[in-house]
């Protein structure tokens, strides 16, 4: 079957039974592509893993191909097992095995050999002795003697708890040389997260034709549309008819006959997917597009990885016999058009488009923003959906992508030019229209100048595109926003704050002018990775979205969440697309899915990829990221997948129905953007969230800043123990009432984090997330790590609520800016250098080197990287388990260390500096060194001194 010969003009049939001559054109691309979904999907729904069963993925080691790879993964698992049906009793000469090559193969060492008669009761006639073989890389494959043993079913086996894998099983029978086992059936215990299907059609083996499957699912989808008011009674009876066929079929019926009962079961079930009133549009816009040269969830945005080809188009009457496709950008110069959004009288279009010039990807030193022209950054633009009014709404040297409609007339969007500020405003935002190439911000665990990786984050502007303000603070990177039904921003953020950097593109909320960041979904999920593409779907609490990957493009398993189930783990998740893996957790999928658009809670349009999703690699590799893979569908809940469009020469993506939707409410503006550049958090009660502490431990709230990282090299400068430490300054503390509460100001527009002091100054929890306050704004939270849907507790006003709000009391020197030889040397000097220096007479205390040279190193590596291990990322963080509390070295001094007793400022210092995680520093540069000191100068007004809280 080969997809890309037939044509790539729109496919759409009509509903009715008979096909005519003018549906018959477009009838072979349809029925190839239900072809290349079987081969991808097997059956979806039908309990696969990645759409692999155990039947496909054991199919791997008897497929003829030899490579060294493994061609069946097990699950780690007691006695894991493979199996292959001969087909018939065979006296049985040899088996030989291809063992795994990659480092891995040592697991096989005592494997075992069995045979069997039915498939179910098997005897062992081997056992190997614990040597090692290989197989691809050294000629010298496994030979197992089995001297004439007659059976029908090989076995293989391994004893205890393991991964069973192989790279190839081939079965002969005695005195003859044709591999017996070549394309058999073959199955295993388990699957895994590497398994993957093996191609039905490989040497020796026939298609596989999923007709009962399909079958099945149509019934349902029946069902499903009526109560929609779909008239489905054709369709039901057409499919009754067909699942008679397909049981009067002989079971070698030829494959034409089966293949024929297959397609007439698929075609019955399209016409009634078509017939879905959910359908209520005539037209689609989407965009045609080459995927990114370099694929990463963040590199895809900017434009000097675009690959250039394609535009916005429509696709008009998509459930007729004659559809047509017209193009909205012709005559626009080559480049990536991406994410485009209509507006809610479904009239115009906001999209980014970058131009294409091929040498900039090879520009060595990106990061001089004169190397680059303007107009290879993503900019936002507005046109008429006739292709009318072009305006371009943004200007300068930033990525400026993934533009919405607000209820107001203003646009969200994404771009980077938050850039280096440490604290964003209004007026930071304007002065990326007067300066158009101010450097950027950019992400702590990757990069250089050739590749720079700016954090993107969300702005607004007016329909005209003035009045630019940054409603975002965030340090780190925002994806994918969307209006919800309430009139809140949907989107992603990366939060990997003194955290592991993988797992946490969590879903958020906040209202269109940046006030109230709000938690919807897994801020401690591990899988899925990333949540992003969030929808809300029509008449449902619920939300869509796309689970993706880490290192690669947007693109993955589609989801349904429920938060009224929760909002972590897989408890509130549905995944309507479960032969795809939750990428890069769960494994690399074969095929993927992206751009879900729900029509309900089972119904959806998408764009889905015929092609691997492809993992982070460097720049322009068309066979890892090929330019062809995706076409836009309509799928459901069921595992239905029926193609609306799909161009053989370039991806189609983006699918959005033309016509109007409803506008969301206004949300009323908190913000003050002219006024003071401050605001307010009020914390009902820190023990609401913080189980186990008893009430009155906690007295105050530790406050600390978090500034952008400001040059593009990757873990550098070293700040920490994990090379990817966010930097950090201490505001100060603030009292914490008698019933949990506490009111106080902080600068506005700073990102910041709250550590829970006890009454020494110890961190008894430690927030590894941000928040922020816009100009004006009171933020009050209810607890601390408390459920997001817990409401406020009824009653009295809390105790700091009736008093002014509280000022920060500044920390004691060298916490803000963050450095370790201000605040934590002098202590050391006054109380241990004079025992342990090099030249010391205790020749014990003299190897504990604590003189400013060493000592960091000394600290950070004692008692067996006690202070290393606890300050490194993990994944959250919970009561009692902060660094000071349970670092050795505090222990040591408080167990009475050769009468060395702290006074107040000392102990303040040596705790600050731990439960900030240890860090050398907590700023990028010494130009931002000095920001933050003239900070500290400019906000004097929020500041009380050392030992004053309150005005």
């Amino acid at each position: 079957m080969k997809r890309h010969a037939v044509v790539g003009m729109c496919l759409m049939v009509a509903c009715c039974a008979a096909a005519t001559a003018e549906q018959a054109a477009g009838a072979g691309q349809v029925e190839d592509d239900w072809l290349r979904q079987d081969e991808l999907r097997g059956a979806p729904n039908d309990g696969a893993r990645g759409g692999v069963t155990r039947e496909t993925d054991a199919a791997g080691a008897v497929d003829g191909v030899v490579d060294g790879t493994w061609g069946f993964h097990t699950e780690s698992e007691p006695e894991p097992w493979w199996q292959v049906d001969l087909g018939r009793q065979v006296e049985l000469g040899r088996v030989v095995l291809y063992n795994r090559c990659d480092g891995t193969g040592s697991r096989n060492r005592h494997i075992l050999v069995l045979l069997g008669d039915d498939g179910n009761e098997f005897r062992q006639v081997y056992q190997h002795d614990g040597t090692d073989f290989w197989g691809h890389s050294d000629g010298k494959p496994l030979a197992v003697d089995l001297a004439g043993q007659r059976a029908r079913f090989v076995r293989l086996q391994l004893p205890g708890r393991s991964y069973f894998h192989l790279d190839e099983v081939q079965v002969y029978a005695a005195g003859d040389d044709t591999n017996a086992a070549l394309g058999r059936p073959a199955t295993q215990s388990s699957l895994s997260q590497w398994s993957k299907p093996h191609r039905p059609g490989a040497i020796g083996q026939e298609r596989v034709y999923y007709t009962g499957q399909v079958l099945a699912r149509g019934l349902k989808l029946a069902e499903k549309l009526r109560p929609l008011g779909a008239e489905v009674d054709e369709g039901v009876r057409e499919l009754t008819r067909v699942a008679g066929r397909l049981a009067e079929l002989a079971e070698d019926a030829p494959e034409e006959e089966r293949r024929a009962v297959y397609f007439e079961a698929r075609w019955a079930v399209r016409r009634m997917a078509l017939r879905n009133p959910l359908l209520d549009f005539d037209a689609i816009l989407f965009t045609k597009r080459i995927p990114p040269g370099f694929p990463h969830m963040s590199d895809e945005y900017y434009g000097w990885w675009s690959r250039g080809g394609g535009g916005l188009f429509v696709l008009e009457g998509f459930k007729s016999g004659s559809p047509r496709v017209r193009c909205l950008t012709e005559g626009w110069d080559v480049g990536s058009f991406i994410r485009p959004d209509l507006s809610f009288d479904g009239t115009r279009v906001l999209f980014a488009y970058a131009k294409f010039y091929p040498e900039v990807h090879t520009i060595a030193d990106k990061v001089d923003k004169d190397n680059v022209p303007e107009d290879a950054f993503y900019q936002v633009y507005e046109m008429g959906l006739d292709g009318s009014g072009v305006r371009r709404l943004t200007h300068g040297k930033y990525d400026s992508f993934d533009a919405r409609y607000l209820p107001n007339g203003d646009i969200v969007f994404l771009s980077t030019r938050k850039g280096q500020s440490v604290q964003v405003s209004q007026c930071t935002a304007q002065a990326t229209l007067d300066a158009p190439d101010l450097p950027d911000a950019y992400v702590r665990c990757g990069g250089g100048n050739s590749r720079p990786v700016p954090v993107f984050t969300l702005h607004r502007m007016a329909a005209d595109g003035g009045n630019l303000l940054p409603i975002s603070a965030f340090e780190n990177f925002e994806w994918t926003p969307f209006v919800a039904a309430d009139g809140r921003i949907l989107y992603a953020r990366w939060d990997y704050i003194d955290r592991f950097n993988g797992p946490f593109m969590s879903l958020w909320s906040k209202n269109p002018d940046g006030t109230n960041p709000q938690l919807v979904y897994g801020n401690y999920t591990a899988r899925p990775q990333c949540v992003f593409e969030a929808r809300p779907v029509p008449g449902s609490q619920k939300l869509i979205f796309t689970a993706s990957a880490h290192h690669s493009n947007l693109g993955g398993s589609i989801v349904l969440l429920d938060r009224s189930r929760g909002t972590e783990g897989d408890g509130p998740l549905r995944r309507l697309t479960p032969e795809v893996c939750f990428p890069e957790t769960e494994g690399w999928p074969g095929h993927y899915y992206l751009n879900p658009y729900p029509l309900s809670e089972d119904f959806f349009l998408t764009a889905w990829s015929d092609a691997p999703l492809p993992k982070h690699t460097m720049l322009m590799d068309a066979k890892n990221n090929p330019t062809t893979s995706m076409g836009v569908y309509l799928a459901d809940s069921l595992g239905n997948l029926e193609l609306l469009y799909r161009d053989p020469d370039i991806s189609s993506l983006t699918p959005l129905p033309v016509r109007p939707r409803r506008r969301p409410p206004p949300v009323a503006e908190l913000a003050a953007w002219a006024g003071p550049q401050e605001g307010r958090f009020l914390l009902q009660d820190v023990y609401r969230g913080m189980g186990g502490l008893t009430r009155g431990t906690v007295r105050s709230l530790r406050v600390v800043a978090v500034p952008p990282k400001v040059q593009p090299h990757m873990n550098q400068p070293e700040l920490g123990v994990s090379r990817e430490d966010p930097g950090k300054y201490v505001l100060g503390t603030v009292p914490v009432a008698a019933d949990g509460s506490a009111h106080f100001r902080v600068p506005s527009g700073v990102p910041v984090l709250f550590q829970a002091l006890d009454a020494d100054g110890f961190a008894v929890q430690t927030m590894r997330s941000l928040t922020y306050v816009q100009p004006g704004q009171t933020l009050s939270c209810i607890g601390c790590h408390e459920h997001r849907d817990l409401s406020p507790p009824a009653g009295s006003l809390p105790l700091a609520a009736r008093e002014e709000p509280a000022r920060l009391r500044l920390g004691p020197e060298g916490s803000w800016p963050l450095r370790y030889d201000q605040l934590v040397q002098p202590v050391l000097d006054r109380e241990c250098v004079s025992c342990h220096r090099p030249d010391a007479d205790d020749r014990e205390a003299a190897a504990f080197d604590l003189t400013p040279a060493r000592s960091y190193e000394s600290l950070i590596h004692y008692a067996d990287d006690d202070l290393k291990k606890l300050a490194f990322e993990r994944d959250q963080s919970f009561v009692g388990e902060c660094v000071a509390q349970n670092s050795k070295i505090m222990a040591l001094l408080a167990a009475g260390h050769h009468d060395v007793r702290l006074d107040a400022e000392s102990l303040e210092r040596l705790t600050t500096w731990l439960d900030t995680y240890a860090q050398r520093q907590g700023h990028f540069s010494a130009e931002q060194e000095q920001e933050l000191h003239q900070l500290k100068a400019d906000w004097t007004d929020l500041l009380a001194p050392s030992g004053m809280a309150r005005p």
